[in-house]
């Protein structure tokens, strides 16, 4: 028997729900790793379901080279997605169902609590390999208002008048009914998950005030929204270059409105995900 047939085959938990979760779940399973992938909804579920392996997540993928080139390339093999929110102990549990050898942490740079859960349940289990697919953030700029958190951010709007395009996503929507008149204000940008619409609607938002949408959206899109809605300010989050982030400053930049941006917490370093894959290639290269 060969010896790569008797090699156990390594197991990776991956914790999604950005851009780079969906380029890793594709990545892990090139690389012939059995891959859990965890998301929190149902919408993100179905995002994750919709992917396959793209050829340029192939690993090391050579222009010239024919698919059974490719060592450990498996193009039917498909992650075992699993949906639902979980806390620390709900996450422990999944770790010793699994029992990976890595786990990866591809969350939302600002899933503060999730990460933080994440690091607790590995450092008990000294077996799991921690890696956290940290994006980079945006560019400064100085046609930009930067607020240290969402409070601030609210509270800076509440003494300036004009409608407002709002696109931190669904579960920060319940600090803007804070502002006078926000139901008239404020536009929502979110999801098109029935979650995200829900919540929407349980807060007051209505009809045009609710754009569900899946980004991220290209600059003209984005200047298009601020026009139709006549926007004076734009509202996000530092999602990086994968986030959209510059195309949502040039269009509030181009049509003449402020912009507010809600600067990252402080949630651990992390690595590119370039860093990440290479670190993956090098663990499952690893004979041991």
């Amino acid at each position: 028997m060969e010896k790569s047939e008797s090699k156990e085959k390594k197991k990776a938990v991956l914790f999604a729900g950005t851009t780079e979760g969906r380029l890793l779940a594709g990545y892990l399973v090139s690389m012939g790793c059995e891959t859990v992938v965890c998301v929190a909804t149902e919408y993100g579920q179905y995002i994750m379901e919709s992917c396959t392996v793209e050829p340029d997540a192939q690993p090391d993928a050579q222009p010239d080279a024919q698919p059974d080139a490719q060592p450990g390339m498996q193009p039917d093999a498909q992650p075992d997605i699993r949906q639902g929110r979980l806390d620390r102990a709900g996450m422990e549990a999944l770790l010793d169902q699994v029992k990976p050898g890595m786990v990866i942490d591809a969350t939302h740079p600002y899933a503060v609590e999730v990460t933080r859960n994440i690091r607790t349940a590995c450092e008990t289990r000294p077996w799991i390999r921690l890696l956290r697919c940290q994006r980079d953030k945006g560019r400064e700029r100085e046609d930009v208002v930067s607020v240290p958190d969402l409070g601030t951010a609210v509270s800076w709007l509440k003494h300036r008048e004009g409608n407002i395009l709002v696109t931190t996503g669904s579960k920060e929507l319940a600090s803007f009914c804070e502002l006078k008149d926000y139901r008239q204000r404020v536009y929502a940008r979110v999801l098109p998950s029935v979650e995200s619409v829900q919540i929407c609607r349980n807060l007051g938002y209505e009809g045009r005030h609710i754009i569900a949408l899946q980004g991220p959206f290209s600059r003209e899109m984005n200047l298009a929204m601020i026009r139709e809605y006549d926007c004076r300010y734009l509202v996000t989050k530092d999602g990086g270059r994968a986030g959209g982030l510059e195309e949502k400053l040039d269009a509030a930049s181009r049509a003449g409105i402020t912009a507010v941006l809600i600067d990252r917490p402080d949630s651990g370093q992390g690595i590119s995900l370039e860093e990440v894959k290479k670190q993956i290639k090098e663990w499952m290269d690893h004979e041991g």
